[in-house]
């Protein structure tokens, strides 16, 4: 096949993909959140020590196209060295209907050249009313240092 051809027959497959996917966006439409907030900020100390601090923030939100899903989100501010890691452990109890969970994560807390990291959890039926988030995170890196913990209460609709 010349190479016209070839660039003919590439260009013409670019083009019907973007068309299958503008498609297939536009038949969905666009999914707005039903509801999302921060829940919560923490601080610690960094185990590089000579560091700015550790700095985590829980997100939680839920969207009308799968009822039930609560999205959790723990995202960690950079650091200026990086190369330490990051263990997230959040337990959530929702205190009007007694259902609990908990989730675990791990990830590289980047330098502030990147974007820190942050650990993704699908919540199945939390449920509305008010929820107590706790958020324990271990960190390893240069020096040891102790747990972050903190909690807060948010109230799902």
């Amino acid at each position: 096949m010349p190479q016209r051809s070839k660039r003919s027959v590439i260009g013409r497959a670019a083009v019907t993909a973007a068309a299958v996917t503008v498609g297939v966006l536009a038949s969905q439409g666009v999914a707005a959140a039903d509801f999302s907030a921060v829940v919560m900020n923490c601080s610690g100390v960094s185990p590089n020590v000579v560091d700015v601090p550790y700095s985590a923030q829980v997100y939680v939100g839920q969207y009308g196209g799968d009822p039930g899903w609560t999205g959790i989100t723990v995202h960690t501010g950079a650091s200026i060295w990086g190369g330490y890691t990051s263990r997230p452990t959040l337990t959530w109890t929702n205190l009007a209907t007694g259902v609990t969970g908990t989730a675990t994560g791990q990830y590289p807390v980047s330098s502030f050249f990147g974007t820190g990291g942050q650990a993704n959890f699908n919540a199945r039926d939390i449920g509305g009313g008010p929820v107590r988030f706790d958020l324990t995170a271990v960190n390893t890196g240069l020096f040891p240092v102790p747990p972050v913990t903190c909690s807060a209460v948010i109230d799902i609709p």
